[in-house]
């Protein structure tokens, strides 16, 4: 059974997101070998305050899809921004799910339920509505919406 089309709108906004702010983590000189924990603890190589962002162009709707992804709770965005926003390994490879869950000092198989919650979460945002299931999983996240 193939992705349905809510699937894979996204996994595609996902992806543009990551994209972007991978640029602006490597514009900010987080490491590419230890980019989560700087980016969890604030800190990157370059010392001295960061006004400047990059500011992707309006037909990538980053600003829209980073809005939607800062309502997911803290644990899930980590999953997201580890899946989607390091770069690739020296070697040119991404890494495996069992090396972001130890980056993240979880296990495996919790990394990959954190995944895929927080995909499912995002798509409820996204398309809220289109399945009960997808608003009881909303109800149950605990999501932060604006006020």
């Amino acid at each position: 059974m193939g992705r349905s089309l809510e699937d894979s709108v996204v996994n595609s906004e996902l992806s543009r997101w990551g994209f972007w702010c991978g640029l602006q983590y490597a514009a900010e000189g987080y490491s590419p070998t230890n980019t989560l924990s700087q980016i969890f603890c604030g800190r990157s190589g370059r010392p001295g305050h960061k006004i400047l962002c990059i500011d992707p162009p309006e037909r990538t709707k980053f600003w829209q899809i980073n809005a939607r992804i800062l309502m997911l709770r803290r644990e899930l965005y980590e999953a997201l921004v580890a899946r989607y926003c390091l770069p690739m390994k020296a070697t040119g490879h991404p890494y495996y799910p069992s090396e972001l869950a130890e980056f993240l000092g979880i296990d495996p198989h919790v990394y990959a339920h954190r995944l895929a919650l927080a995909r499912r979460a995002y798509k409820g945002i996204l398309f809220p509505g289109s399945c009960t299931y997808e608003g009881r999983v909303l109800k149950k996240l605990k999501l932060r919406f604006p006020s």
